[in-house]
């Protein structure tokens, strides 16, 4: 038995020892790797080191030190590929530096802005091959997407107008069923204007009903290949009247005054729950821009409530989110370091008193004869100014006598005699290295010492007394406000105050009141600083020395002998004060879109979203003919993105040898970022005509195809497609989500494999469901998937039946279910990603990684 307790306690020894052995080699590991510039790689070994030896602190220390580091590191990567439109590649090192410092709020800032503008490359892809396909309606939406995602691309907006062109007109959001869309001619002078509502309604096709209170005034109009639209815009605007669009073929006219303005305009209430912006100021900030009709503050949801019409609530919409931003937060790094030195001398001979007295006393009587010798001595034990105060009776026992006479004796009291010969060094150090979050414009507050209690005493005119105790900081204190400016420039206002007790003392009658005596070293400044630059402040210096002689008189200075019997006394005490302070961004200022921050509000009586008589802003619609073919877009598309990685335009079947088309009709442009055709390709057929062949050209005949024919010329690249993660941005602790897994761009597959991968720490898989995209035709599939809750993995395969052929396009693979477990950043992802055809060929698919904070 007694074996068998030795074995085991040697084995425990020898896994223990194990573990250790393993998180200091992890540790050397990963500080070899970190001075090798590997972050990524140090930050692992540092992991496994501190999962090793959990107890062991500094290891976990230097795995947030290292994650951190890494993560800017990451950082400064994904900037430099934003800065060349490589959003991809910005948006994984974007990605990388939030996971690996989930507090470095600007990471995943510029991840979002990064994954605006792939996305907005994604759709304006997606809306030149509808247009292609002459699906404008699904184009426009398209091309919506790519502004709603990115409002400064000049392509998609030019593209949006070019097809709104074939739209219908639509007025207070009801599209109108013109007869015609021909161009409107109005010429007329001190006409009724009821007869130019008449003519208006005979060219267009709308019925106008007259309100009772519209008078029949005279008008004059000059109007010229006019828009509808614009005809009715034109005439109500000048003549003060107002319109309410009752269905898509009538519209009550009606004189637009309070009265009948509350007659006929449709008021709306709309509730806009606040997230950072407080209701009070949201109120303030609206009506000081808009004269709303109704406006309540509910304080406890932070919401406020409108009634209005639909264009002012659209207005204020537009005001509140462009105001209503989360404020920029950084960590303020400080470290305080008080170094002191001090020296202290005491050499030469001392006397506990530098004075004699005599007393006289009766013989056998042991007392002094009254007010002859004092009988308290009060004796200082500490050089610092705390002492203690010693009363002694003296006795003529203990004196020296020196004479006596007829039963008297005098008495002498003798003073010690002490030679010291002491020195002392000191060295002290006080540090201060406090970390601090602040939100932008905050004040900041640290405090370390102690309070130490200060008691005074009193005596009322009642009797007794009475004891008040009052405490008084003492020790490192700091103020710090920050303010962060849009070039990720800090201004900081500092202050710093070093407080320490230098003597405390016993005043009043009884000695109840102790008064202290603080030392203290204040500093003010401004600073402004760049994001993580460190600005150190010293030379503040105290430096103190004193020296001291004790002799007995005369005697003292007698050559030779003066100098022992002298106590030399020397203290000196230097120290300085040293501050650095370093501003770590974690959340930058957040600037709201374009179109947020800046729009048209319409007139001071009308606001609107926009500027008056915005028809005439828009595009002019074409003359009622024919449809012509696609038109090539009037700015060249965005290009494709990088091949590596990269979002695939939308899917385009590779072209035979395609007919010559007519003249002036140019065909649609590929969405990749092409080189120049060579003459004669089908790009150019609208340009210049092909040479003729030997054998003579016919006309309309189909010309060979230069692709074809040329071996230098490059076959188009084949369509890519992608697959992403569609899921909330954060989720609640224990809470479950849903995570979808979409495809775009497919292009003919029937099979789908896939492995998606999730972070197993902070969610929990639940179940998953084959989503609907490969059966949306009604043909039969099957849907296998294989959890693995350890490593955090899902194998998913889906396969269309044999005879069901192959399904194109975009749509949701898989629907799954998860749970938050823990606080933090939860990745999702994929590997090993194939999407084949019936005969198996794989088609090029660019897999995309999201993450989900769990709060």
């Amino acid at each position: 038995m007694v074996f068998i307790k030795k074995s085991v306690l040697m084995l425990c020894l020898a896994a223990a020892v194990s573990g250790c052995a393993a998180g200091r080699s992890a540790f050397n590991k990963a500080e070899k790797l970190e001075r090798e510039g590997n972050l990524d790689d140090a930050v692992v070994k540092y992991a496994e080191a501190a999962a090793a030896n959990p107890d062991v602190g500094e290891y976990r220390l230097r795995f947030l030190k290292a994650s951190e580091k890494a993560a800017r590191e990451h950082f400064a990567k994904g900037d430099r590929f934003f800065e060349n439109k490589k959003y991809d590649d910005a948006l994984r090192e974007y990605q990388t530096a939030f996971t690996l410092d989930p507090s470095f709020i600007r990471a995943k800032q510029q991840g979002e802005l990064a994954e605006k503008l792939r996305n907005a490359q994604f759709f304006f892809s997606e809306g030149v091959s509808l247009e292609k396909d002459r699906k404008i309606r699904e184009a426009i939406r398209a091309y919506q997407k790519a502004l709603e995602f990115d409002p400064e691309s000049r392509e998609a907006k030019d593209a949006v107008e070019r097809l709104q062109k074939s739209r219908r007109t639509k007025l207070d959001g009801t599209e109108l069923n013109l007869k015609s869309n021909k161009p409107i001619t109005l010429k007329f002078k001190d006409a009724k204007i009821k007869e130019v509502f008449n003519i208006l309604s005979q060219l267009s096709g709308i019925n106008f009903i007259f309100d009772e209170g519209l008078k029949d005034q005279n008008v004059s109009v000059f109007l010229e290949n006019a828009t509808f639209q614009q005809a009715l815009d034109i005439i109500t605007g000048i003549n003060k009247l107002g319109k309410k669009v009752l269905n898509e073929s009538t519209i009550i006219v009606y004189p637009k005054n309070p009265e009948k303005s509350k007659q006929y305009e449709e008021l709306y209430v709309q509730t806009f729950f606040l997230d950072k912006l407080d209701a009070k100021k949201a109120v303030n900030l609206i009506r000081t821009m808009l004269q709303v009709k109704k406006i309540y503050v509910n304080e406890e949801m932070n919401a406020i409530v409108i009634r209005d019409t639909p264009e002012v609530i659209e207005v204020a919409q537009k005001i509140l989110d462009a105001n209503d931003v989360p404020d920029a937060e950084l960590v303020l790094e400080v470290e305080v370091l008080e170094v002191s030195n001090e020296n202290k001398e005491n050499f030469g001979l001392g006397l506990s008193r530098y004075s004699i007295s005599a007393a006289a006393a009766a013989s056998g009587s042991n007392s002094f004869l009254s007010d002859t010798l004092p009988t308290t001595i009060q004796t200082t034990t500490d050089g610092t100014g705390t002492g203690t105060t010693t009363t002694t009776s003296t006795t003529p026992s203990n004196l020296l006598q020196f004479f006596s006479y007829r039963g008297y004796g005098g008495f002498l009291t003798v003073p010690n005699a002490t030679f010291n010969f002491a020195k002392s060094l000191g060295k002290g150090e006080t540090l201060a290295n406090p970390r601090l979050r602040v939100k932008n414009r905050e004040k900041a507050k640290f405090n370390v010492g102690q309070r130490v209690p200060i008691t005074t005493t009193s005596t009322p005119t009642t009797g007794g007394f009475s004891v008040n105790v009052q405490y008084v900081d003492v020790g490192v204190k700091l103020n710090a406000e920050p303010t962060v400016q849009l070039n990720n420039e800090v201004t900081m206002k500092v202050s710093l105050e070093v407080s320490s007790i230098i003597g405390r003392q016993n005043v009043g009658s009884d000695g109840g009141t102790t008064v202290v005596t603080i030392g203290t070293r204040n500093l003010d400044t401004v600073l402004s600083l760049k994001d993580g630059e460190t600005s150190i402040i010293g030379g503040l210096v105290d430096d103190s020395k004193q020296m001291s002689k004790q002799k007995v008189y005369l005697l003292g200075d007698i050559p030779l002998i003066g100098p022992l019997l002298t106590n030399h006394s020397t203290e000196g005490r230097k120290s300085e004060l040293i501050l650095a302070i370093t501003p770590h961004i974690v959340r930058g200022i957040t600037v709201p879109e374009l179109d947020v921050a800046a729009f048209w509000s319409g007139r001071e009586d009308e606001p609107a979203v926009g500027k008056s008589y915005s028809s005439f802003q828009e595009v002019e619609p074409a003359a009622d003919q024919a449809a012509p073919a696609p038109q090539a877009p009037a700015a060249a598309p965005r290009p494709a993105l990088p091949a590596a990685p990269a979002v695939a335009p939308v899917p385009v079947p590779v072209p035979s040898p395609v007919p010559a088309p007519s003249a002036g009709i140019a065909q649609p442009a590929l969405p990749q970022a092409a080189p120049a055709p060579e003459p004669g390709s089908p790009s150019d057929a609208g340009k210049m005509p092909p040479p003729a062949s030997d054998t003579g050209a016919v006309p309309g005949a189909a010309p060979p195809a230069p692709a074809a024919a040329s071996p230098s010329a490059p076959p188009p690249p084949a369509p890519r497609a992608a697959l992403s993660v569609t899921a909330p941005k954060s989720i609640k602790k224990n809470d479950q989500f849903k995570v979808d897994v979409q495809v775009s761009n497919a292009a003919s597959i029937s099979k789908a494999a896939f492995t998606f991968v999730y972070d197993p720490i902070f969610v929990e898989f639940v179940s998953a469901a084959e989503g609907p995209f490969m059966k949306q035709d009604g043909k039969p599939t099957t849907f296998q998937n294989t959890v693995d809750k350890g490593t955090g993995q899902v194998s998913v395969t889906i396969n269309r039946a044999p005879d069901a052929g192959s399904i194109s396009g975009g749509g949701s693979l898989m629907s799954a279910l998860f749970k938050a477990r823990n606080q933090g950043p939860a990745n999702f992802g994929f590997l090993g990603v194939t999407l084949s055809d019936v005969g198996g060929k794989a088609q090029e698919t660019i897999p995309y990684n999201t993450v989900v904070e769990v709060k």
